[in-house]
């Protein structure tokens, strides 16, 4: 048999000794390099810019949450100021005249509720921003109030307030964001007048803006952040009560053997129905807290206490319960009350005091000072709101103004002129045996009794000596004006959802 040979395919030669082939192998491998180093070059440049963008966004970030911070600071602020001072005296501004235009359309009425518009924060230097708000109308602005011919005080400044943290990069400090306030009356106020309030509402708008960081190199700055939130304040009206001394509970008692000692003691009532009004917390049993009152009088004491209801034949003292409306109804919820001793005024109070107090003469601290006589803005005049959770037992002669809140039993011996309002909520003991007090204002007592929820007890009340409390409208609104204010309403606004 004979064998044929199959030769395999040929292969070709690519050895270094093939000339030929050598050259087109050194352009294949240029070319993959050249490609490879295009890659990377991308992928690098992509990282670059996505790492710029990243800090960016962080730098934006920061930006708003500094602004936003801010915003709410001057909320805050202005939650804080505006207790004691008087609505139209913000409206107008510091120097009493309204001189702004109103705007006539529904936008430009909310626009007019910023201090800045939204263009100008977006574009305004935070560290000197005089440019921004340099001749503005000062209506609106935080201040005391225009007194005679002297305006009133500037709290926060038109030029808003800086907020600063420590430089990173050396000593001193940096402003980091300002926030600019200012106050409006509500579209729905009654008079129409948009200089003066009416229904004890306002509109508190604050504005936060933040600059973002700068280019490197001193490249194109970007815009300001900017925050605004706004809130609106009503004037709690919760214990503008009809009576001069208001005790509320289902039973009330005497602090002492007698609620009513010797015949020098006086309660005017002035326009009031009564001098005593009383507040049943249970009106569907058969007590009667108005009768348990007037039981403990006797009949040559009923002159003592006035009011326009009766005669000197019988005592000014009445049930004042279906009368309540409003926001006086909240004296009728016992976690109201609880909540208001307990965490709302000790948040507000010039000066808080834990624990039982012995104040006498000399050693007594600041409760404040008020003339009656002159204007409720006059510089002179220095009401605060006291407060003391536990009892507090006083002596010698001293007097304070503003809101005293005790959680505990008052009592005492010697001289004590208030004006203003007195509220002793939680023991709900009221012992002016031995003192003689002086109350222009008004005095209200109410016992409660811890629990979830809280529920009313038993309040006690006893008064004597030359003690002489009297139904004052001036007075009686010092009082309530210092007390914090409702906030009735509350959002964050962007400028689209600010027409």
């Amino acid at each position: 048999m004979r064998l044929i040979s199959v030769n395999p395919r040929p292969v070709p030669n690519t050895s270094p000794q093939n000339c030929l082939n050598f050259p087109r192998q050194e352009g294949f491998a240029l070319l993959m390099a050249v490609v490879g180093l295009s890659i990377f070059s991308l992928i690098g440049l992509y990282c670059s810019m996505g790492a710029t963008t990243e800090v960016r966004i962080s730098e934006n970030h920061e930006s708003r949450i500094q602004a936003d911070l801010a915003a709410r600071a001057g909320l805050n602020h202005a939650r804080a100021l505006i207790r004691g001072l008087q609505y139209n005296d913000l409206l107008r501004g510091p120097d009493g005249v309204a001189s702004s235009t109103y705007p006539s359309t529904e936008s430009g009425q909310y626009a007019f509720r910023n201090w800045v518009d939204w263009s100008a924060a977006r574009t305004l230097n935070i560290l000197d921003p005089t440019s921004a708000v340099g001749g503005l109308p000062d209506d609106g602005l935080f201040n005391t109030g225009k007194f005679g011919a002297t305006n009133g005080t500037v709290l926060v400044p038109a030029s808003g307030v800086a907020l600063t943290a420590p430089n990173p990069y050396g000593s001193g400090t940096v402003t980091t964001a300002r926030y600019f306030v200012k106050v409006t009356d509500n579209p729905e106020d009654c008079d129409g007048d948009p200089f003066t309030d009416c229904d004890d509402i306002i509109i508190v708008r604050s504005t936060g803006v933040a600059r973002t960081i700068l280019e490197a190199g001193g490249g194109t700055v970007r815009a300001n952040s900017v925050a605004v939130y706004e809130a609106r304040f009503k004037q709690s009206k919760t214990f503008e009560l009809s009576a001069p001394v208001v005790l509320q509970g289902d039973q009330i008692e005497p602090a002492k053997p007698n609620m009513f000692n010797g015949n020098s003691f006086n309660i005017e009532g002035g326009a009031n129905a009564y001098g005593i009004g009383v507040i049943d917390t249970n009106t569907s049993n058969g007590n009667d807290p108005e009768a348990q009152v007037e039981a403990n009088l006797d009949k040559n004491q009923y002159d003592n206490i006035e009011g326009s209801c009766c005669s000197s034949k019988d005592p000014a003292i009445g049930d004042i319960t279906s009368s309540l409306s409003g926001d006086q109804l909240l004296l009728l919820d016992p976690s109201y009350l609880w909540n208001f001793a307990y965490n709302v005024i000790p948040a507000f109070a010039d000066g808080v005091y834990q624990g039982n107090q012995h104040w006498s003469g000399g050693g007594a601290p600041n409760l404040g000072s008020y003339d009656l006589s002159k204007p409720a803005n006059d510089p002179s005049q220095h009401p605060r709101v006291t407060y003391v959770n536990g009892d507090l037992s006083l002596s010698g002669n001293m007097s304070g103004a503003g809101v005293l809140l005790v959680t505990g039993d008052l009592s005492g011996s010697g001289s004590f002129d208030w004006v203003g309002i007195i509220l002793v909520i939680g023991k709900g003991s009221a012992s002016l045996a031995g003192m003689n007090v002086g109350l222009d204002g008004g005095l209200y007592v109410v016992n409660l009794q811890a629990g979830s929820p809280p529920t009313f007890g038993t309040s006690q009340f006893t008064i004597s000596g030359n003690s002489d409390i009297r139904a004052n409208d001036a007075a009686l609104h010092l009082g309530i004006g210092n007390l914090p204010p409702v906030e009735i309403g509350w959002r964050e606004l962007t400028s689209s959802l600010d027409p």
